[in-house]
């Protein structure tokens, strides 16, 4: 079987977060089930574009890739060259799998797909959540989804949720297409942790013995990152820090450092900027836990980071991860700063327990989210979508 993979970003563009991660992680766990792959994508990494060092190179990570450039206006993905390419690309494919909502590289790839005859499953990576349709420009999104994006997503042989909350929020808009839930995987699960590293403590202003949280992700405003430093306020003022690993808007994160502004100032709060490679991994292997008070997510992949990490979580309930709770790997929380910061100040308290839980976590995710079996899981819909 042969899948076309359609992403307005894919990797190395992680500054979108954890779809880049997502579909380069499925790619490589379907060419390993004995599926070929291709992957078309734009050349976009945030604000900027990708390098020619990356965009001119045939594969990435061992995943046939080509980058197509952005044409006006970027900021919804447009390419005028992508029908040219998929025109190139497709022959001899059986399936195309396009990913996410809401943007122009995604709804023409699927109306050429229909123009063609050929079968497209859709991933919406969260993107139909009530929270994205609440949240901006509330007329003109109900507006391009009833002309563009509610025919998409029929259009598609079927729907691919992360999560069974992602299910049931595209069951409530009742578009008659089949859903099929496979999570998104973790590669490198059997992987050592990497050691603790005070130097990269040291790095930020972190003491030994301080307590770290970490928040790991794009910083947007759905992310919550005001109610965790909020929360960061009802913590002991002594050796408990927060690391904000992340980039976003220049905007919204100088809005956020202004709201934090005293406790930058007092060393309890440190932004990182985008970390990448070894000091991802560092920050990960350094922190003591990691806190997401998210407002919406499909999926959470930096959640599924933390535990595979061995660190224990403290996860808004807008965050689809019930297992949080069933596998004692932490606190499954309402979204509010007195919760999570309850939550944190328990595991500060009781470090023996928070270790534990970490524990917890990491053995129950590394059969949870085994790419090779969501791989087999994710094949199987394929051929159904094929076949429909």
């Amino acid at each position: 079987m042969r899948i076309l993979h359609i992403t307005p970003y894919f990797a190395p563009a992680f500054v979108y977060g954890g779809p880049p991660r997502s579909v380069l992680g499925l790619c490589r766990a379907l060419q390993r089930a004995g599926v070929e792959v291709d992957v078309v994508t734009t050349t976009a990494n945030g604000a900027d574009e990708l390098p020619p060092s990356v965009t001119g190179q045939a594969t990435f990570d061992t995943v046939p890739v080509t980058y197509v450039p952005r044409s006006f206006p970027k900021r919804y993905f447009r390419s005028a060259a992508l029908t040219r390419v998929l025109d190139a690309r497709h022959r001899g494919c059986d399936l195309v799998h396009v990913h996410g909502c809401w943007n122009l590289f995604g709804w023409t790839a699927a109306r050429w797909c229909r123009r063609t005859g050929l079968p497209y499953v859709l991933s919406p990576r969260g993107m139909l959540h009530p929270w994205s349709f609440d949240h901006g420009r509330m007329e003109t999104k109900w507006l391009s989804y009833w002309l563009v994006e509610a025919p998409t997503l029929r259009g598609a042989r079927l729907l691919h949720a992360t999560s069974q909350e992602e299910s049931d929020v595209i069951a409530a808009l009742r578009l008659g297409t089949e859903t099929v839930l496979v999570p998104n995987g973790l590669d490198d699960l059997d992987a050592p942790v990497p050691d603790r590293s005070d130097a990269f403590r040291a790095r930020f202003g972190v003491q030994p013995a301080d307590f770290l949280v970490l928040f790991l992700g794009r910083l947007h405003p759905k992310k919550g990152l005001e109610t965790l430093i909020e929360a960061f306020r009802r913590l002991p003022a002594e050796r408990v820090s927060l690391l904000v690993a992340g980039t976003g808007e220049p905007e919204y994160i100088e809005r956020l450092q202004t709201a934090a502004r005293d406790l930058i100032l007092a060393g309890r709060v440190h932004f990182a900027g985008h970390l990448t490679g070894d000091d991802r991994r560092l920050a990960l292997a350094s922190a003591d836990a990691f806190a997401l008070a998210s407002h919406s997510e499909n999926f959470g992949l930096s959640v599924a980071e933390a535990m595979a990490a061995g660190l224990p979580v403290v996860v808004s309930r807008n965050c689809p991860w019930p297992q949080i709770e069933a596998w004692r790997a932490g606190f499954w929380v309402d979204n509010t700063a007195d919760a999570v910061g309850a939550a944190l100040t328990t595991l500060i308290a009781d470090r023996p327990t928070a270790r534990a839980m970490g524990a917890n976590g990491r053995r129950e995710v590394r059969t949870y989210l085994c790419w090779d079996r969501l791989a087999g899981q994710m094949l199987r819909a394929y051929e159904r979508a094929v076949e429909h």
